[in-house]
């Protein structure tokens, strides 16, 4: 090859490895454009996005586990996600009540003001503790019920099937991929829900003591009884008078187990345990407590937790 063709040649490969890279760049590109970029304020919702897409999405949750909900702070981090999302999925109610705040700064209109691509998880959640009238006395109260609604498995699929829906409706060209893995979901819900009714069935009826309102779902689902609560009133710190009044009840109660979450502090709760002679058990109310890497995992390791400790003391 003389030196003019090995030019013309070095000129064809050059010219070849630019097309190459303008078509991988052209199939990343629409690559990018069909994933679903989600973002959820919560692990949770997060993880039934997750499993319900299936495929090509990018799933960012706010909340960081073991930590309260109520009180997140997001991030620059996060404005950039919701900012770029196609979809936002929050636990409603006034779960997060730095919600409103977090969308106004991302700015996406998609999302403001409960927009067109904002998916509300509680929608069909039949809720307890509703308040007939709100006041400040009465401690950090919610205004349109108990938002911790998650901890009952049954309401968890109801969260999933309101998910699924709005995606159906967002995205019909993949109803059915949608529907698909929604209904594969909702049978190992299922599935897992009697499972967790067997294993927790000789310790119903039997008293707790919470640290917060936040296990109500739980408590009415399995059939425990919360004979009272660390905190006298939601966010309101406790007493000496009311952890006294709080241990003799428990001690009529027959309290077994004494349930906080990681965030809380312990000594009070150590407290009402010594008193009572029960056991203090820390349990999780966010995917990514205690290794958990979805919803399913957290409610085995609560499950778990609490049939270890009440075996213990003989509980059952």
């Amino acid at each position: 090859m003389n030196l003019k063709d090995s030019m013309k040649f070095g000129r064809i490969l050059k010219t070849a490895a630019v097309c190459c890279i303008f078509v991988l760049a052209f199939s990343l590109s629409l690559q990018a454009a069909d994933e679903i970029r989600v973002v959820a304020t919560t692990r949770i919702l997060g993880d039934f996005a997750a499993q319900i897409l299936g495929r090509d999405a990018e799933i960012h949750a706010v909340a960081a586990p073991g930590r309260d909900i109520h009180f997140t702070q997001p991030t620059p981090k996060d404005v950039l996600k919701v900012k770029k999302a196609d979809v936002f999925i929050h636990g409603g109610l006034d779960l997060e009540v730095w919600r409103e705040p977090l969308l106004n700064a991302a700015g996406n209109g998609r999302f403001l003001g409960g927009g067109t691509r904002s998916i509300d998880a509680s929608k069909r959640i039949a809720l307890l503790e509703v308040p007939e009238s709100l006041s400040r006395a009465q401690g950090d109260i919610h205004a349109f019920g108990n938002p911790h609604y998650w901890t009952d498995p049954e309401n968890a699929r109801k969260m999933a099937a309101a998910i699924a829906v709005r995606f159906t409706e967002l995205y019909p060209e993949r109803a059915q991929e949608i529907q698909n893995n929604a209904g594969a979901l909702d049978a190992v819900l299922q599935r897992k829900e009697a499972e967790w009714e067997v294993q927790l069935a000789p310790f119903k009826g039997m008293a707790v003591i919470a640290y917060h309102r936040s296990w109500v779902y739980f408590a009415k689902r399995f059939g425990f009884e919360i004979a009272g609560y660390v905190e006298p009133k939601p966010g309101i710190p406790p007493t000496a008078r009311h952890l006294g009044q709080l241990a003799q009840a428990g001690r009529q109660k027959h309290v077994r187990l004494v349930i906080k979450e990681a965030f809380q502090e312990r000594r009070a709760a150590e407290k009402i345990a010594r008193e009572t002679g029960a056991v203090l058990v820390t349990l999780y109310q966010s995917a990514g407590e205690g290794g958990s890497r979805g919803y399913i995992e957290m409610m085995d390791k609560n499950v778990e937790i609490i049939i270890e400790a009440l075996t213990k003391t003989g509980g059952a």
